[in-house]
């Protein structure tokens, strides 16, 4: 199906409009011109959808002019300084930054969206072409909880893959359940152990993390890179007994570990996988359960996880 100009256009000027690419539930308001460019799949859910609308502006809008590329990424929602509620409140902020009225700031940002739109109606550069949303992928998770310390920890490992050339940031995103049914979203504490810079961090809901991350040098086609963080419950916060990940871009391989405490083992624990969203929610058993080995552990694989369905483990307490 061919892109019509036209409708890319109005498809990018209604995005900007609200929260713009912040807006909760963002996968109902993408229109089929933007899936397309944006290689959004029938199965992508909100944060899938959002992650392919956020690296796509970024790839495209790389080799704009600074005050062009702000135009575009201030009002759709995208600039770490320009977080407000509605648009005309980013465009006031752009307004103050650029030193312009409003109807000046209003007009790069058309400039903006065209060229948008001109780099995603120009031809690929060669029969092999990379869509904007597989910048990188995943190729081994790796994730150790444990459970038997002062606070829940996970020690996460994430080995990347560069899709294309010149792969120099990646965002990681977790979202965490609340303790209780009715209880508010808690805190994380995340800690870099090896591998990357954190270079910025939002919370764009007050159950997800967002953070960006810079490589020590750009990964180019093929180049694979490891790193690693630590992700802590804050001490005196409760965890709820669930572990899944939820894959927002290809991953070849997940694998969970989980270490109870030896003195508080839990009464059950299930292997959740290919769940929807929802299906979580109330940590009912699933038919598939796990045994703990001799010293309070199991340990979980999952290959080819896929985008939009949920993978790892709930437990009861007893």
């Amino acid at each position: 199906m061919s892109v019509a100009p036209e409708q890319l256009m109005e498809e990018l000027r209604t995005l900007c409009r609200g929260r713009g690419v912040q807006t909760p539930g963002i996968d109902l308001h993408v229109g089929p011109a933007l899936r397309q460019v944006c290689g959004v799949v029938e199965t992508d859910g909100a944060e899938a959808v959002r992650t392919k609308l956020r690296d796509w502006v970024a790839n495209a809008a790389r080799a704009f002019p600074v005050e062009v590329r702000n135009a575009v990424l201030a009002p759709l929602g995208l600039h770490d300084d320009a977080q407000f509620r509605f648009l005309n409140e980013r465009i006031e902020w752009l307004a103050r930054q650029q030193d312009r009225g409003a109807r000046t700031v209003r007009r790069r940002m058309d400039a903006g969206l065209q060229r948008l739109v001109e780099v995603a109606l120009q031809p690929a550069p060669s029969t092999t072409h990379v869509a904007p949303s597989e910048l990188w992928h995943v190729k081994e998770f790796d994730a150790l909880l444990k459970l038997d310390g002062p606070t829940p920890a996970c020690t996460e490992r994430r080995t990347v893959v560069a899709d294309t050339d010149g792969v120099n940031e990646i965002a990681w995103s977790i979202t965490i359940p609340s303790p209780t049914p009715d209880g508010a979203p808690g805190d994380l504490d995340v800690e870099v152990l090896h591998g990357v810079e954190l270079i910025g961090h939002e919370r764009p809901s007050p159950r997800r993390f967002l953070m960006k991350l810079r490589l020590p040098r750009p990964l180019n086609a093929g180049q694979t890179h490891q790193f690693a963080l630590e992700v802590r419950v804050p001490r005196g916060q409760s965890m709820r007994p669930t572990y899944v990940f939820w894959p927002e871009r290809m991953c070849e391989s997940f694998r969970l570990r989980v270490r109870f405490d030896r003195d508080d083992l839990p009464e059950s624990v299930w292997r959740v996988e290919e769940a929807l969203a929802r299906d979580t929610d109330d940590l009912t058993p699933w038919p598939q359960s796990l045994p703990l080995d001799e010293i309070g552990e199991i340990d979980v694989q999952f290959p080819h996880p896929r985008q939009g369905r949920g993978y790892g483990v709930q437990w009861t307490p007893r």
